[in-house]
């Protein structure tokens, strides 16, 4: 190993607000007596440390802002206040400081005459440029690799180490790539990982290419010596690995670099299932005895793109992703050490998951190095996103910075098996075909280690070893209520096939999900760092302000599992496509910037939320998932439901004797009906029909959900699809109850009289119901439709006896929420609690309601904006609940306990038609 010295510890950081530091030489000592001097801890950051500037109305910020609430909406007035800012878009930092900042410390430097020093800076934020007693040793502009520095010899023992970093924009990456915008870890200025100065010997290793055969199960490792002796000598390279001999290999070495080749024999393979390293010991000797060593972790895997599929080591492998945007908001950059990414590796894979996805920024060593370890598949890729307010546009220095840190990160990261697949950046703009299909195919030549895509979303090119792709999935941008979750009846047969068999080689789904729920206000507590959700305290404020904040937790846990729903038919319809070699999700944890997109299961933080395990996500996103295509969801009694059962199977092996059992249960828990659909079907890898599954709903006393049920024994295996089974007839007649559309003077007088009316009302346009989550977010997305989350229903409450239901909507709510339109019931002076309450956006908190009921006068009312009169013959959802209604309503039970008058029903009534 090579020797060492740690530069961590205090350090002097000088702020160089006017650019003015390389004109007045602050890089010489004397320059800088007289200037404001800060302490600051390194490995750090200028915020963490609390140094810069104060956050305020007038910060400039890195990213784009698409939401225009907050600058001219008068609800968020409140918040743009001097003295009370806070900020909705993205986590707030306390201080800032953008430019240039010089740090300096002094150090003895311990004389070497037959070695070298290197300085060694990982992951600072920007550019870094360095200087010993005042001479220049140079500057790097990665944003993915260490910089490192060589200390010139004859350098005296006593130094004035000083580094200028810069967190300016040095090259156009894109205010919004996550290496560097206000929307993820922010433009930072420091450096958070390892300082040190390590000592290189003039005779040394360089760096090591380790080169994957699988096919002869070795490694071939190409070992760079660096010869700076001035003279030739013979010099012997040597791999040992624990138990087996070694390889072993002599050579004179020229005054200048020489590359040795050894290949290494009998190594295991390498997968999620078995992710075996091999221990390299690499040592370089001369006659006169060790020089030099490294330790190095390898293995072997191999990755290969057949027509529609991805195999690794010759076996099909589907992933199963999420996305990384480089959010960490305790420290506000991406941990340096192990223990975090041994926690997110095993989050994800505890949700199923074999695969990440980092978008525009590329991890450290110790990701790459837990990853290794948990046999996880990675997505790298370089720090950019060319899109919204730049883009390439043939600029030829950017171009040339792209194709130089794709190389570092390359030589810095690519012996990593974990390190699969390689992407140019995130969803580029402008001149991209052109400057990335040229760096996509140079890189499909030059190194087979992994598969490479000229960027994810887009441009699908056919230099492309793989095609990362936004079409395979349920909502596309823009789709809004046009997409087939909120436009179409629900079924469990839809899948992306014909998508697929558009594009050139295996396809991935980029960025599927997006499914919001509500905000977890009690995740504030977790931020301890200098980052502080400043946006959850926005929304908890508008959310108090409605006079509904002790719903909350409600809509939280009734949203998530909205959420649920949304998520298992995404990822199913994905595993149902035969021809689809993965997907990426976006995202299984939450993403607090480009206005706050509350779409993970986890929190930003990867903790569970309160309404998703796991195990029950594993249910439908795993290597072996039992799947059912239900044409439809919605039953009568006696009718025949017919589903197609299959099984994808990307687990460690085939499927030798698959045993797969079926139930039918009850709304309470009792099994109707149940057998065995197959035994001893012979499923290799890959998504397998297994048989079709054909019973009769049974006659039930009343309406119910019913789930279908598979279970595999061996591996144990279990999925579940709620199905709804209905009379064939109801009682629709309304009797001694008023239904009308109307609201005159006729019909008021019936309730003056004492009578019932069940009001039928159109409901406020201006909020879009759907039955999906809000996609993404409303402020980023331009407040695309829908703007509700899932809905709260009263599930006790007798106007539900003979309508199944539970607190959160759940498919059967479909043909209800299917275009009609949520009542807000903000501002009334008597307070109502609806009986089917929508869940509106955040950024808003609107009250709303889909039914609810008071008593006017003498008489009672129920008022309600879903359509439960019209073509009843075929929407028994609507059939069936418009029966459960009346029937309520033509009962004792009918007896509301809250009271308006008829000026106050007018009010509300003209609200619907007019208010935002």
């Amino acid at each position: 190993m090579k020797e060492t010295m740690d530069l961590s510890g205090t350090w002097q950081v000088f702020l160089d607000r006017d650019d003015q530091g390389i004109k007045q030489r602050w890089y010489e000592i004397e320059h800088l007596k007289g200037r404001k001097a800060y302490t600051i801890d390194l490995p750090g950051s200028l915020e963490l440390a609390g140094i810069g500037d104060p956050v305020t109305a007038e910060t400039v910020w890195v990213g784009s802002q698409f939401g225009d609430e907050f600058a001219t909406d008068p609800l968020y007035e409140p918040y743009r206040k001097a003295d009370a800012f806070r900020f909705p878009y993205w986590l707030q930092p306390e201080t800032r400081y953008i430019g240039p900042a010089w740090y300096v410390k002094h150090i003895t430097l311990p004389i070497q005459e037959d070695s070298l020093w290197q300085l060694l800076l990982e992951r600072p934020h920007w550019e870094t440029r360095v200087w010993m007693n005042g001479v220049f040793l140079g500057s790097c502009d990665s944003l993915s690799v260490p910089h490192r520095y060589e200390v010139p010899s004859g350098m005296s023992s006593s130094v004035a180490l000083v580094i200028r970093v810069d967190n300016r924009m040095i090259h156009e990456v894109g205010p919004n790539a996550h290496s560097i915008s206000d929307q993820t870890q922010g433009p930072w200025n420091g450096i958070v990982g390892q300082l040190a100065l390590v000592r290189i010997p003039k005779l040394s290793l360089g760096e090591v290419r380790i080169l994957p055969n699988v096919q002869r199960s070795s490694l071939l490792c190409m070992i760079d010596v660096a010869n700076r002796t001035g003279y030739e000598t013979a010099v012997t390279i040597r791999i040992e690995r624990e138990g087996k001999a070694p390889a072993i290999l002599t050579k004179p070495t020229a005054c200048a670099t020489t590359v040795f080749h050894l290949e290494i024999v009998d190594v295991p393979l390498w997968d999620e299932y078995d992710p075996a390293l091999e221990n390299l010991r690499v040592v370089l000797e001369t006659e006169q005895g060790l020089v030099e060593e490294k330790l190095i972790q390898v293995g072997l895997r191999s990755i290969e793109a057949k027509g529609k599929y991805l195999f690794i080591n010759g076996m099909q492998t589907f992933l199963r992703g999420t996305v990384e945007c480089c959010v960490f908001p305790k420290t506000g950059h991406p941990p340096m050490e192990e223990p975090y990414w041994d926690y997110l590796f095993s989050q994800s894979r505890k949700f199923g998951l074999n695969h990440l996805r980092f978008h525009s920024w590329c991890p450290p060593e110790a990701a790459f190095a837990v990853a290794d370890r948990m046999g996880f598949y990675l997505q790298v890729e370089c720090p950019v996103w060319k899109n919204q307010g730049v883009a390439f546009d043939g600029n030829k220095v950017f171009d040339d910075w792209l194709f130089t840190e794709s190389q570092r990160i390359v030589a810095e990261y690519g012996n990593h098996p974990s390190f699969l697949l390689f992407a140019s950046g995130n969803e580029p703009d402008g001149r991209d075909k052109e400057v990335l299909g040229l760096w996509a195919s140079s890189w499909n030549q030059r190194d087979g280690r992994r598969l490479h895509t000229a960027a994810s979303g887009w441009p699908a090119l056919e230099e492309n070893a793989y095609q990362v792709l936004p079409q395979p999935r349920i909502q596309a941008w823009g789709e809004g209520l046009a997409s087939r979750i909120n436009a179409l009846p629900p079924e469990t047969c839809s899948d992306y096939t014909a998508i697929c068999e558009q594009y050139p080689g295996p396809v991935v789904t980029h960025e599927m999900g997006q499914w919001c729920v509500f905000p977890d206000f009690s995740e504030m507590r977790e931020y301890t760092g200098y980052l502080k959700p400043r946006n959850f305290e926005v929304f908890y404020d508008i959310l108090a302000r409605r006079g509904i904040a002790d719903q909350a937790d409600q809509f939280l846990q009734a949203s998530g599992f909205q959420q649920m729903l949304c998520y298992k038919e995404e990822i199913e319809a994905a595993l149902r496509t035969r021809n689809l070699a993965g997907f990426q999700l976006l995202a299984l944890t939450d993403f607090p910037g480009q206005g706050t997109a509350l779409e993970g299961v986890l929190n930003a933080f990867w903790q569970e939320k309160g309404y998703c395990s796991g195990e029950q996500f594993r249910r439908f996103c795993a290597d072996v998932v039992l799947l059912a295509r239900l044409p439809k969801r919605y039953y009568t009694f006696g009718e025949t439901l017919q589903a197609d059962i299959e099984l994808a199977n990307f687990g460690s092996s085939d499927l030798a004797k698959t045993e797969v059992n079926w139930s039918l249960i009850g709304e309470h828990g009792g099994l109707l009906a149940g057998g065995v659909l197959c035994s001893g079907h012979h499923s290799l890898r890959g998504v397998h029909s297994l048989a079709t599954l054909s019973l009769s709903i049974p006659e039930l006393a009343t309406a119910q959900k019913l789930t279908l049920r598979l279970t595999l024994d061996e591996p144990r295996r279990e999925n579940a699809w709620d199905v709804w089974a209905f009379p064939k007839a109801v009682d629709l007649e309304s009797r001694d109850v008023l239904v009308t559309r109307a609201w005159d003077e006729a019909s008021q007088q019936v309730l003056l009289s004492g009578g019932k009316m069940l009001l039928l009302t159109s409901g406020n346009t201006e909020v879009a119901l759907g039955f999906s989550s809000v996609f993404w977010n409303t402020s980023w997305t331009g407040r695309q439709a829908p703007h509700t989350l899932g809905m709260v229903v009263d599930a006790e409450h007798p106007v539900f006896s003979a309508f199944p239901t539970e607190h959160h909507s759940n498919w059967q709510w479909w043909e209800l929420v299917h275009g009609s339109n949520a009542m807000v019931l903000d501002g009334l002076a008597t307070d109502i609690s609806a009986l089917v309450q929508p869940i509106d956006t955040w950024f808003r908190s609107h009250k709303l309601g889909l039914l609810f009921e008071c008593s006017v006068g003498r008489g009672r009312l129920m008022v309600c904006s879903m359509d439960l009169t019209s073509d009843l013959e075929h929407r028994l959802v609507a059939r069936q609940l418009y029966h459960s209604v009346l029937s309520y309503m033509q009962s004792q039970q009918f007896n509301p306990g809250c009271t308006l008058s008829l000026e106050e029903i007018d009010a509300l009534l003209a609200v619907q038609e007019t208010r935002a």
